[in-house]
């Protein structure tokens, strides 16, 4: 059960929101993490100005944040989620569907993959291909919450397995299997709108 759940329950596991961070703690964690986030921001956008942006929104973002109920993941953690979505945000204004992200396929809980993980359009390889990837990827995950987008861009675009993934957002593998599942069902459903030069 999620923290929010519980508070709104009233049960035994339910507990009062943290304090929201001071502009003391919120300097301290932007030096700490600030340059992790920017590059994290530059990776996405390929704009340093957007980057910049990104950056200062991510940890403007991050007082709200904290100032609700949520499950104990890590500052960082959360930093990392919001300058993603934040980022692929700003891809999503310029982006057009390109069908470069390839299949949508997902490691089942051994491991294995509906297709081979070679067959994904070389999203992860850099260049235009990784651009083209990132902006159909941005287009598919329109409304989705900063956990889900996050994990989809880090295994999808930049050719993370589920464990890696697990690994940098602090979840079990098998959680991040199963959002991913759910969420290249949606995709697939999204992406048959598109075609090439879409915009939604």
């Amino acid at each position: 059960m999620s923290a929010e759940s519980a508070a709104s329950r009233g049960g035994p596991a339910a507990r009062a929101a943290p304090p929201a961070p001071t502009s003391e703690d919120l300097a301290a964690l932007y030096r700490r993490f600030g340059p992790a986030v920017h590059r994290r921001a530059l990776s996405l956008t390929r704009d340093a100005e957007e980057a910049l942006d990104v950056t200062q929104d991510t940890f403007l973002a991050y007082m709200n944040v904290r100032r609700t109920p949520r499950d104990e993941a890590s500052p960082f953690t959360v930093l990392y989620q919001i300058a993603t979505y934040r980022a692929v945000d700003r891809v999503r204004r310029r982006a057009r569907w390109s069908g470069r992200l390839g299949p949508l396929s997902v490691e089942d809980e051994d491991g294995e993959a509906e297709h081979p993980r070679g067959e994904v359009a070389t999203a992860h390889t850099g260049g235009l291909e990784r651009v083209e990837a990132l902006q159909d990827l941005a287009l598919l995950t329109q409304g989705e919450d900063p956990e889900v987008l996050t994990v989809a861009v880090l295994y999808f675009v930049e050719g993370h397995t589920t464990e890696e993934v697990a690994r940098v957002l602090d979840m079990s593998r098998k959680t991040v299997t199963r959002m991913l599942a759910r969420f290249a069902e949606r995709a697939r459903k999204r992406s048959l709108r598109l075609a090439p030069g879409d915009a939604p």
